[in-house]
């Protein structure tokens, strides 16, 4: 085999190709050229087929070698945009740590009211669903109430019967005082008539004496008959007598109005029996209002505007008071409460803007503002909350900060999780 040079000075054979050669550099030119332009200097049979592999791996090499030029390219470009990606998030994670206070133990909260019964009992009936909406005054629960509603019955029966007996009394006591008025005033006329018949008698018998001692006077002149003295005689008797039985019918009229007079007292008897009346009337009264405060309390009544967020305890049960029956919230009043650590407490402050988190909004941030800034740690109030280390040793407390939302989200259900961002800016110090 001839060649018009020596064209073959370094021979490599690379592994990932082994039906190629790959010459060296100095020659590559040259055999290119030879192949190329001036087939007819190599001479036939396998000469040939040798310089087309030999070609053919140049090719390759230099595709090889391009491509991992570029993939280093592309390599340091990549690592160099992750370096300054860390840097950059670095700071400014360092930035967001300096000017907020960050706190993902935060719940949702809003005005939880529990219902219990006042008095112990059997349930009759719940009268609402949860998640049902209740208005204030609504009835929710009723308890059994048959007993108090017939005692109830039974004492207003006892009422209209005393405001009875009250009528009968004062109707006889105005009967017997009119009664007595009217004997009274007759027998008060009764002896001035016969007062005015005696003092006619004691007139009369005055002109009998008159007469007698006169007849006396001509009978001791025998100027008169004695008959005649006789007859004035027997009317001044007589008239004497009557005069004494008027007298004994007044002392006896008289006697029968003191009588009568004393059984004016008898009104007084009224007056203690209708006194007596009015005493139990009332307390029947009073009866009768604490067992329709005893009614009362066997319905209870939602005291605000809200949803029913769970039912405790169901009908046919028996429940003492105290026990909840019902839980109620208002669900157009929520609050963030978050419990923050209590080495960031000193960069809180009322009216600060907060970012805040919901779980349920994975993907969106909501604006708030901190309202108020509690003044005892939750494990003095008993709550469970987040616990880290302290520098001190033990768990660190934390401290319930409450947050309002400007536009809360819907669907928001107390006790949901919620992550705050407090920022601080100016009331953080660097040192």
């Amino acid at each position: 085999m001839r060649c018009s040079a020596p064209i073959l000075p370094v021979i490599l054979i690379d592994l990932r190709f082994p039906d190629s050669v790959i010459l060296s550099e100095s020659r590559l030119y040259s055999i290119y050229a030879t192949r190329n332009q001036e087939p007819s200097m190599l001479e036939a049979g396998g000469g040939s087929e040798i310089v087309s592999g030999l070609g053919y791996g140049f090719e390759t090499s230099l595709e090889l070698r391009d491509a991992d030029l570029a993939l280093k390219q592309t390599l340091k470009i990549v690592i160099s945009g992750v370096l300054v990606g860390a840097v950059l998030l670095v700071s400014y994670e360092t930035l967001y740590w300096f000017t907020h206070v960050y706190e993902n133990d935060a719940r949702i909260r809003t005005e939880l009211t529990n219902l219990s019964a006042q008095v112990n009992g059997q349930i009759k009936k719940v009268l609402v669903e949860e998640g049902s909406r209740v208005s204030a005054g609504q009835e929710v629960v009723l308890l059994e109430d048959d007993e108090i509603r017939l005692g109830l019955e039974a004492l207003k029966t006892d009422l209209n019967l005393k405001i009875s007996e009250r009528g009968r009394l004062l109707s006889e006591k105005q009967a017997f005082e009119t009664e007595l008025e009217s004997k009274l005033r007759t027998q008060t006329e009764k002896i001035k008539a016969i007062e005015s018949e005696y003092t006619s008698i004691k007139d009369r018998m005055a002109l009998s004496d008159k007469n007698l001692a006169r007849v006396e006077f001509l009978l001791q002149k025998r100027l008169t008959s004695e008959e005649k003295f006789n007859a004035e005689k027997d009317k001044v008797l007589i008239l004497r007598g009557e005069a004494g039985i008027t007298s004994a019918n007044i002392a006896v009229a008289k006697r029968e109005y003191d009588q009568l007079n004393s059984t004016a007292r008898q009104i007084d008897v009224f007056l203690e029996k209708i006194k007596i009346s009015n005493v139990q009337q009332i307390r029947i009264q009073d009866d009768i209002r604490l067992q329709e405060v005893a009614l009362k309390k066997r319905r209870i009544y939602s005291p605000m505007d809200g949803v029913v967020g769970r039912i405790h305890r169901y009908e046919g049960e028996y429940v003492e008071d105290g026990v909840t029956i019902v839980m109620l919230h208002n669900p157009d009043r929520f609050w963030i409460e978050a419990y923050v650590d209590e080495s960031q407490m000193r960069h809180v402050r009322l009216g600060q803007e907060v970012v805040v988190e919901f779980e349920i909004y994975p993907f969106e941030d909501f604006l708030g503002t901190v309202v108020r800034v509690g003044n005892i740690t939750t494990a003095e109030m008993g709550l469970k909350t987040l616990s880290s280390g302290s520098r001190f040793g033990g768990g660190v407390e934390r401290v319930p900060v409450r947050i309002s939302v400007a536009e809360p989200p819907l669907s928001l259900t107390p006790g949901m999780r919620a992550k705050v961002n407090i920022r601080i800016y100016e009331n953080i110090r660097l040192w």
